[in-house]
């Protein structure tokens, strides 16, 4: 007969299972240990773990050495709260020439804590023109986070000829530093986004 402590232990586990299921984690080597309620947004404490590869430089077979500083990636949100993920990966040694790697996970993109559903969602939601100040509320993200995806768009520059009417607007993009931003007044589209908004640096992007 399974003791109490045997039964709680298997439930936590379906619990879990089911949790990442539901945050639609296709990573199977991603666990998730606990998740936290805090006042303003939930934490998901969770782990990246698999066998050690073979080293990417000298090709000898590395071996598992311990966990890096957990990264804060941001989520989607869960029951109405904010969410990010407490992810720790796994880092591996060679022990022949050194070398230290990362474990590395299609959740997110190397040396990047956006996760991709979330890039997903700010993309959607810049097509249906949502303000960034509103997508950066929405998603528990920076604003300059909305830029860095604005400009992953391809915007396909004809300076040929302009809209007759042009709008734009300054934002502040890191640091206080302040940013351009134009569209076509009656389309709405997004004819350019600048890193300055200096007469200079608006000049010589039009006039290329």
């Amino acid at each position: 007969m399974k003791s109490n402590q045997t039964i709680i232990r298997k439930n936590n586990i379906e619990q879990l299972h089911f949790i990442t299921k539901l945050l639609d984690i296709k990573d199977s080597n991603i666990q998730i240990i606990d998740i936290i309620n805090k006042d303003t947004h939930k934490e998901i404490i969770a782990k990246l773990d698999y066998e050690a590869p073979p080293c990417p430089d000298c090709r000898s077979q590395m071996k598992k050495y311990d966990f890096q500083k957990p990264s804060k990636i941001p989520y989607l949100e869960t029951t109405g709260m904010p969410t990010r993920i407490l992810l720790k990966k796994r880092r591996f040694k060679c022990y022949q020439c050194l070398k230290i790697a990362v474990s590395e996970t299609a959740l997110d993109k190397k040396n990047h804590q956006i996760t991709r559903i979330v890039n997903q969602k700010i993309a959607q939601n810049l097509i249906e023109k949502t303000s960034m100040t509103d997508i950066a509320h929405q998603l528990s993200i920076s604003t300059s986070t909305v830029i860095r995806k604005l400009n992953d768009f391809r915007f396909k520059h004809d300076f040929s000829s302009l809209p007759e009417i042009m709008s734009w607007d300054e934002y502040t993009f890191t640091k206080g530093k302040m940013s351009f931003i134009a569209q076509d007044f009656e389309k709405l589209t997004i004819i350019a986004v600048l890193e300055g908004r200096t007469q200079t640096v608006i000049r010589n992007h039009f006039l290329r």
